[in-house]
């Protein structure tokens, strides 16, 4: 009887190891792109997931201005997010953020029951949250037909908001890394009035492909509409 308890265990742990392989094998990406402002480009900014040392997946992003643009107003935002495998919700986020001289730093974790925990603060949550870069990763695995619409609830600084993506349609996208059949998704507010240009959420271009690769993001920020085109792609 002990033999089989530490054969079946044995065979728990293999299974484990098994599973964090391909976790990581599967996850372990980074998208690479030209940051710019209308025709200029204006620095870089880098997307990537992978399995930490406490086998969980985070999404880190970076978005940084050129030397040149950092003499006249510095960008760098610094974003870490530890999601869900299973559909990138929120687990935990990080966010450092310079742009020109506004500085603002935030961090949470979000415990099973949902809640918000802050430094400072708990905020109590039912609901499954999201960050606007989690979404595309959710975005990457959903049926992207066109007029298809899910919902999300967004994590910002200690609020919660809630949005609806639409899949727009198809569009032919070039980018540094080439050309790509696209898929168009643009966020709403529950109101059914277009929110991007108010509110800062993000439209992304996904490739008509099984990799649904975001090829392009515009979004808003303080400085104006920031466009993120593809560049490369490390496995």
């Amino acid at each position: 009887m002990k033999n089989i308890i530490k054969e079946v265990g044995l065979l728990r742990r293999v299974n484990k190891l098994i599973i964090i392989l391909l976790i990581s094998c599967l996850f372990s990406e980074e998208f690479i792109y030209t940051l710019g402002f209308r025709f200029i480009n204006v620095g870089k900014a880098t997307i990537s997931s992978e399995i930490n040392s406490d086998n969980e997946l985070t999404i880190n992003t970076l978005v940084a201005s050129s030397k040149f643009l950092d003499k006249l107003y510095k960008v760098r935002d610094q974003i870490k997010l530890t999601v869900n495998p299973d559909d990138f919700s929120l687990k935990g986020i990080e966010k450092k953020v310079h742009e020109g001289n506004w500085k603002r730093s935030y961090s949470a974790v979000i415990d099973s029951n949902f809640n918000i925990i802050t430094k400072d603060k708990i905020i109590e949550n039912d609901k499954l949250l999201f960050d606007p870069i989690s979404i595309i990763y959710n975005l990457r695995n959903k049926d992207l037909t066109k007029g298809k619409k899910y919902d999300y609830h967004i994590l910002g600084i200690d609020e919660i908001t809630s949005l609806i993506t639409e899949v727009k349609g198809k569009e032919k996208i070039k980018v540094p890394a080439g050309k790509y059949n696209c898929i168009k998704v643009v966020p709403y507010s529950n109101n059914g009035e277009d929110i991007f240009k108010e509110n800062g959420y993000m439209t992304a271009w996904f490739s008509d492909d099984e990799k649904r690769i975001p090829v392009k993001i515009e979004l808003k920020t303080n400085i104006g509409n920031m466009i993120l085109k593809l560049k490369k792609i490390i496995p």
